[in-house]
């Protein structure tokens, strides 16, 4: 495993996420606000190993269809084991966050093949 294509893939995933963070993500915080009664406090270092081990999965796929469905199957299982284990998870939300995990994936993948 080449470390430094690692990273630059987890740098690119952060980045290309910052989208959603600021955009559908907004009702995501607001969700989890609703859930945990409390703002969300974004801890740096284990938001960091997320992207690294989304970063590992992406370096796996071998095609733009197979990222998108990586994305969508880790995105999947994150969302939809919160609507199972939370009552106020929104299931319309875990299908919107679980297109973006493919979106991601394949964004990410077509903007690191670019470079």
């Amino acid at each position: 495993m080449n470390y430094t294509i690692l990273l630059k893939t987890a740098f690119a995933l952060f980045i290309v996420d910052l989208f959603w963070l600021a955009t559908g993500g907004i009702y995501g915080r607001y969700l989890i606000e609703l859930i945990q009664g409390k703002p969300i406090e974004f801890r740096f270092i284990s938001g960091m190993v997320v992207y690294l081990f989304l970063a590992y999965m992406l370096l796996q796929t071998g095609s733009t269809q197979q990222a998108f469905l990586y994305g969508v199957c880790i995105y999947g299982v994150y969302d939809f084991t919160n609507y199972a284990v939370f009552d106020k998870y929104d299931w319309k939300f875990g299908i919107a966050d679980t297109i973006w995990g493919g979106i991601l994936f394949v964004v990410t993948r077509l903007l690191l093949q670019s470079f």
